[in-house]
């Protein structure tokens, strides 16, 4: 089965070589590399370049910067028909030689859509070598028919909002693209898209991606503004794409719900009074959140479910903008 592999390359010139080495190094070997440099402004290119020239299954385009979420997207479209299987790599990020032999065999033992597998997090200098010991043969595996766990972020098992430590089934995610008006936690809302249509999913209870927290990654860079508006954001679609189309499990109704009233308060109100050291920013961007919020309630029926007294108390207040007392209050909690 011929895997096409997403890989969207920003600033990644020091760590091509792990990369796509690792990607070399599968003995799965039907693969195809779908590599994007996004507006590099050092080496990544030509180095990206330089390993294509010695492997075929390499192939490689460069555009100006557009971001993540555009990057992924046109690379998905641009896969070819030959590809049955799908799966992401960060350019700064490697895998386990047998990680696409193993989750394709998991895949189809299961007859699932997805194959998952845990994620190992290493420092920026380590190296494949040094990185994956254990043997993968016997890794036990879990397979799941009922998704409804996924609905509830804070419940959810760990690892199950990354896009890059799965392989998926083509087919079971050909209409699904990440949303290109978020540029944070794009990978929570394109994991909630898949897991809403799949039938199954297998887990290994194996590591066989390793991920680098690079300092160039967008959730290490995103500003404090930008982190509220995306919040909100996805609230929004969470309401539009999920609740309002009724894919949302009835049982879990009430509890996604109040999932979505914690996150706003937490993410675009406690987080922001109480973290963000820029004073005009925090005063502007809590009147932004008390109109965003009364938007959502107005039009998608969103409403401060699931909050104690002390939270409510404080949402209100974002609500009416009473920023002094929403900062008194949020100071004594």
């Amino acid at each position: 089965m011929r895997i096409g592999v997403v890989i969207p390359a920003y600033n990644g010139e020091k760590y091509v070589a792990d990369c796509l080495g690792s990607l070399m190094a599968q003995t799965h070997a039907d693969w195809q590399a779908y590599v994007m440099d996004d507006g590099s402004r050092d080496g990544t290119l030509a180095a990206v370049e330089a390993f294509a020239a010695k492997d075929a299954r390499i192939r490689v385009w460069h555009q100006e910067n557009r971001g993540l979420v555009a990057t992924m997207n046109t690379l998905l479209d641009r896969l070819d028909e030959s590809v049955e299987l799908v799966s992401f790599l960060d350019i700064d990020d490697f895998i386990h030689p047998e990680a696409f032999a193993t989750l394709a065999d998991a895949l189809v033992r299961a007859d699932a859509d997805v194959a998952e597998c845990s994620i190992v997090h290493v420092p920026m200098q380590a190296r494949p070598a040094e990185v994956f010991s254990r043997p993968v043969k016997d890794a036990a595996c879990r397979i799941m028919d009922d998704m409804s766990v996924y609905w509830l972020k804070r419940t959810s098992p760990e690892g199950w909002i990354n896009k890059q430590n799965k392989l998926y089934r083509r087919d079971a995610i050909r209409s699904i693209r990440f949303q290109p008006t978020l540029s944070y936690e794009d990978d929570y809302f394109f994991a909630c898209e898949v897991n809403a249509g799949i039938r199954r999913k297998v887990k290994l209870e194996v590591a066989l991606y390793a991920y680098r927290a690079s300092p160039n990654s967008a959730t290490a860079s995103i500003p404090f503004r930008e982190y509220v508006r995306a919040t909100l954001e996805r609230i929004r679609l969470s309401c539009v794409v999920f609740l309002e189309a009724g894919r949302v499990p009835r049982a879990l109704e009430a509890e996604y719900r109040a999932d979505l009233a914690k996150d706003a308060y937490r993410m675009c109100v406690r987080k922001n009074l109480k973290k963000n050291a820029d004073a005009s920013e925090r005063r502007e961007l809590f009147m932004a959140a008390g109109k965003a919020l009364a938007r959502l309630e107005r039009e998608h029926g969103f409403s401060p479910v699931g909050l104690n007294p002390v939270q409510k108390l404080v949402y209100a207040a974002c609500r009416r903008g009473c920023y002094h007392i929403a900062r008194l209050l949020v100071a004594l909690t």
